[in-house]
């Protein structure tokens, strides 16, 4: 990113589809262990609130940071390997994001939550730093 090399083993996610230090960036990663599309939905309808929330306000970036608060929480792996752990995945953990343990900083597997947290997600909150 702007010369220097990205290792996404270095990032936090920002509910598991924004990476710490990634600008203009969104993955998207549905559920282990329901319809990968009900994530997709969420985050894409996340992505274009963000969108038009950067258009309103005139930003052209948006770079996910941990806020003051956030940087000594813990750091755990990217996935709960008591949620999701197939052998794939345990080997390359170290080389996967990191997660934090407020749910700002979380990967959730959690449909039934989700539905109701990424429409509230306040566009405005410190953890999204926009130029």
């Amino acid at each position: 990113i702007d010369g220097k090399p990205l290792d996404f083993k270095d990032t936090v996610t920002y509910r598991g589809m924004m990476f710490t230090g990634v600008p203009n960036l969104v993955w998207v990663f549905g559920y282990f262990r329901a319809s990968w599309t009900l994530r997709v939905d969420l985050v894409a309808d996340f992505v274009c609130r963000m969108l038009k929330h950067m258009k309103a306000t005139g930003a052209n970036k948006v770079t996910p940071a941990l806020r003051p608060e956030d940087h000594n929480m813990p750091l755990l792996p990217w996935i709960d390997p008591e949620n999701f752990n197939p052998g794939y995945m345990m080997r390359g953990m170290h080389l996967l994001p990191k997660r934090g343990d407020k749910p700002e900083w979380q990967h959730n597997q959690d449909y039934w939550a989700e539905k109701d947290e990424f429409p509230a997600i306040d566009l405005e909150d410190k953890a999204f730093v926009y130029g």
